[in-house]
């Protein structure tokens, strides 16, 4: 009856081609409009997944109190030292405030005014002495810099200690070894044409190199548009524009680069976005030349690709109907529908050309062909979309959407194949065919299996089962980052800053019902061994001020008036000159009186001060920035420090307490772990343990690594799930088709086969599953099926000599289209993209060979011997081949 109802369908659409093309062509003309004025993109990777999971209810309870740290964008500020940072991200902080428009709030983590004024009170009390008493002692030396802050007055101050100080003992050299090191560094790279400055605020750390990686943090909420592919986009665009306009790379040598939740959304999409024209184009253009070679006509390749562009677009216009925006996942619908819609256009387009040979008609080409390959069309068109539409019930939002657009497009283009394609056909009118196509290459094979089909079935089977123990050494990348461009600004970045608490890519948090519970939860798990720290809204005011405020106070009273001096007029470059001679004859003198540690230091400043002063003046002012500015910089945020007065949380400014504590009184807590560096193979161990141990100790904490591996049970849980549900649907449905259990094996053995070998492949060629390349295996289903669908219902026809057959010539030029669409993917900048095109090309790889090998091996010879149809016949052929009687041709058409 099905075959029958497909046969009319055909045959009035071919009648009556001109009605059919002209309500498909309505159609897809009203489909295109409303895609076009509804098309929208949810860019909101939080809504990808939705779980009812406790972990989930957590995540989602933080970031609802707190949904600025998951839109945030984090501008990191480099510059050659902690000064220049400081001072161009004060200033860009400053400048993005005024834009409150665009910006809904901006903050300084771990600088800006609150924390110059009370930095010296962070400081531990034991600390804190030793630094004011340091201080104390080093008035006269503050003195002398604050009155000449410049390249000479540091050459004079410098040629002074080495004189009388370091003769008498009052100074030794060695321990002036790191500041003479790191000035020659400096000079020695100003001289090379580089990037440096002197910072005065790490004197105390031995790096050379610690001035080029200083950072400074700007925060930012920015007012996000969703409706654009990258919803923090405008506001990036406003921030390096903000930089540009402040000009901090000449007047601080900073470079500004951004970071954090919403440029990594951002440049996630961008990535996915970048070449896809290019690409298209390319795909599309493979697609049509293997069209060619599968169908060998222009008109019916043009009838073809009319047919599937109108599928595709109506497909896009119900998609955008049901889900009301497409996201990330579900856009890639029209790669699968291209792929896989392809498949039925292909078929149905080799049968006709088969058909077309032995009729004398093309009506009856066209109702032969519905005959002969409606049927396992509708099979395998009902198969494919029902393994689609089993992501349905998952809480994988972005794949059940991708799964319900996809199901439809497969019934879709079964449609448009049965009434359009037929219509364009008869308008087209292609060439008669001279002979069937097929695949005669194989016909060797074909009687190899033959002869040999058990053994080589025998031999097949335990090769599979051999690589069976590879599956132990199947890998799952749980870090969404990997999915990333590592190229990406905000990626490279993110890496960089890998041991830095800004980025927090690690942290977990608590959300606490009253700051007081906040701060008795930070206590409790900063004791445990797996924590490296706990910060709340607490941690930002410093402890045991009145033990602290009378050490800084004593030392602003000898200080102040000091730092208050006006600095002398900058001295002529000739003064310069003979302050950088004088003091290179000073290093000379000092590394030969007093050999050891500070030696070496000595002698590399002396001949770098030599080479300067024998420099171009312009030479000397590079340098003299390079000192001069983090010098200036560096007196003024001392003398802030030093006026440090009693702070509690009503000091801290409110965009970092916004970060921290909710109006309500809610109050959050960040628990870092202690790890290995990043790459250590004890990294993911010692994460792990560091997950229970605070799941143990709160079970309150969510977020980073805890809603990483819950979302990981998720997704492999909603594709465990789907995979059942399309094994159970799918065999349901062959059992209704086929009624025969055999037969369902038959179907169903050689996919499972597919999928097995296609991860014992994953593990050879050592290419992990992800959370985005993992939706292939699901899809393996609904590609693979519809090969097999084709096999089983050619044998149960009678036929043999399946390999040589026109339905593997179909076959493999159908595969061939899917594997350009899918294998496009693979070349897109995403990873996470391009991993799950290099996964679906594997499948289908696999599917294939299991397909056209491996399945007609399995199915033997028909069970009807008696009939064998002729060569290139496909099912529905029972040995009639070439008759050119049309009355025969009619008779063999209704059967």
């Amino acid at each position: 009856m099905l075959t029958a109802m497909l046969i009319r369908l055909v045959s009035k659409a071919a009648q009556r081609a001109g009605l059919t093309i002209a309500v498909a062509a309505a159609l897809t003309l009203f489909s295109g409009i409303y895609a076009v004025r509804h098309f929208a993109i949810d860019t909101d990777v939080d809504r990808l997944l939705e779980s009812n999971a406790p972990w989930a209810q957590r995540d989602a309870a933080i970031g609802k109190a707190f949904p600025q740290r998951r839109q945030m964008i984090l501008a990191v500020v480099q510059a050659p030292a902690r000064e220049l940072a400081d001072a161009a991200a004060d200033a860009l902080a400053a400048d993005l405030q005024m834009q409150d428009q665009r910006f809904r709030a901006v903050s300084r983590p771990g600088g800006g005014s609150y924390f110059d004024h009370a930095g010296l009170l962070f400081l531990p009390a034991d600390e804190l002495k030793n630094v004011t008493s340091q201080l104390q002692e080093a008035k006269p030396l503050i003195g002398t810099l604050q009155r000449d802050p410049s390249l000479r007055g540091l050459a004079d101050t410098l040629s002074t200690t080495l004189a009388l100080p370091l003769q008498t003992g009052q100074v030794k050299l060695e321990d002036m070894a790191g500041l003479l090191g790191r000035s020659a560094a400096v000079i020695e790279s100003t001289l090379a044409g580089q990037q440096a400055a002197l910072s005065w605020m790490d004197f105390d750390l031995p790096s050379q190199d610690k001035a080029a990686l200083a950072n400074s943090f700007v925060a930012i909420t920015p007012v996000l548009d969703y409706a654009n592919l990258a919803a923090g986009g405008d506001a990036s665009d406003l921030i390096r524009a903000a930089a540009v306009r402040l000009d901090l790379g000449r007047k601080f040598n900073a470079t500004v680069r951004l970071t954090g939740p919403q440029p990594l959304a951002d440049e996630e999409f961008a990535s996915v976005a970048e070449g896809a024209v290019v690409n298209g184009v390319l795909t599309l253009l493979l697609v049509i030349f293997i069209l060619w070679l599968a169908l060998r006509s222009a008109k019916l390749i043009a009838a073809v690709l009319v047919s599937l562009i109108a599928g595709l677009v109506v497909t896009a216009a119900l998609g955008l109907a049901m889900v009301g925006a497409l996201n990330m996942i579900s856009v890639a619908f029209a790669v699968l529908f291209i792929g896989l819609g392809g498949d039925f256009g292909i078929q149905f387009g080799v049968r006709y050309r088969a058909e077309r040979h032995q009729q004398p008609t093309l009506q009856l080409a066209l109702e032969r062909s519905a005959a002969v390959a409606g049927a396992p069309l509708a099979l395998a068109a009902a198969a494919t979309a029902l393994a689609f539409f089993c992501f349905l019930p998952t809480d994988y939002r972005g794949v059940a959407e991708l799964g319900l657009i996809a199901g439809v497009g497969m019934l879709v283009a079964f449609a448009f194949t049965l009434t359009l394609l037929p219509a364009l056909i008869s308008v087209f009118r292609p060439h008669g065919e001279s002979a069937v196509p097929a695949a005669r290459w194989l016909a060797p094979a074909d009687e190899f299996f033959e002869r040999h089909r058990n053994g080589v079935l025998i031999g097949t089977i335990v090769l599979i089962l051999a690589g069976v123990p590879l599956l132990r050494d199947l890998r799952f990348d749980f870090d969404p980052l990997n999915l990333k461009d590592p190229h990406s600004e905000s990626m490279a970045t993110l890496r960089a800053l890998a041991d830095a608490p800004e980025a927090g890519t690690e942290d977990v948090n608590v959300l606490a019902p009253t700051l007081e519970d906040a701060r008795k939860t930070a206590q409790q798990l900063a004791t445990l061994p797996e924590v490296a720290r706990t910060v709340s809204l607490l941690s930002l005011v410093p402890e045991q001020q009145e033990g602290k405020l009378p050490m800084i106070a004593s030392t602003a009273a000898l200080l102040l008036p000091v730092l208050a001096q006006p600095s002398a007029a900058p001295a002529s470059d000739a003064l310069r000159i003979a302050s950088l001679k004088r003091l290179g004859q000073q290093l000379d003198l000092a590394a030969e009186d007093h050999p050891g540690p500070g030696a070496a230091p000595a002698q590399r400043l002396s001949r770098a001060v030599q080479r300067l002063a024998a420099a171009d003046v312009r030479q000397r002012d590079r340098t003299e920035a390079a000192i001069a500015l983090p010098l200036r910089l560096s007196m003024k945020r001392l003398q802030l420090a030093l006026q440090a007065q009693p702070v509690t949380v009503k000091d801290v400014p409110p965009a970092l307490v916004r970060d921290w504590l909710t109006p309500d009184g809610r109050a959050l807590v960040a628990i870092t772990p202690r790890l290995p560096a990043p790459g250590s193979p004890a990294y993911a161990a010692t994460l792990e343990r560091f997950i229970n141990a605070v799941l143990r100790a709160d079970p309150r904490a969510a977020g980073g690594p805890i809603s990483v591996r819950g979302s990981a049970d998720t997704i492999m849980g909603a594709f465990g799930k789907a995979t059942a549900y399309a094994v159970l649907s799918i065999t349901l449905l062959l059992w209704l088709t086929l009624r025969n259990f055999g037969d369902v094996l038959r179907t169903l053995v050689p996919l499972l086969v597919s999928a097995l070998v296609t991860l014992e492949s994953c593990v050879l060629i050592d290419l992990p599953l992800n959370f985005a390349n993992v939706i292939a295996l699901p899809l393996l289903l609904g590609v693979g099926v519809a090969f097999k669908i084709y096999y089983v219902m050619a044998w149960r026809a009678g036929q043999t000599h399946l390999l040589q057959s026109s339905l593997t010539h179909a076959v493999l030029y159908s595969a061939a289209t899917t594997a350009a669409a899918f294998g496009s993917l693979s070349f897109s900048h995403h990873p996470g993209t391009a991993s799950m095109g290099q996964l679906l090309a594997l499948a289908l790889a696999c599917t294939l060979v299991g397909a056209v090998f491996f399945q007609p091996i399995l199915l033997g010879r028909p069970r009807d011997a008696a009939q064998v149809p002729g060569e290139g016949s496909m099912p529905g052929d029972k040995g009639r081949v070439g008759s050119a009687d049309s009355a025969g041709s009619q008779r063999t058409a209704r059967d």
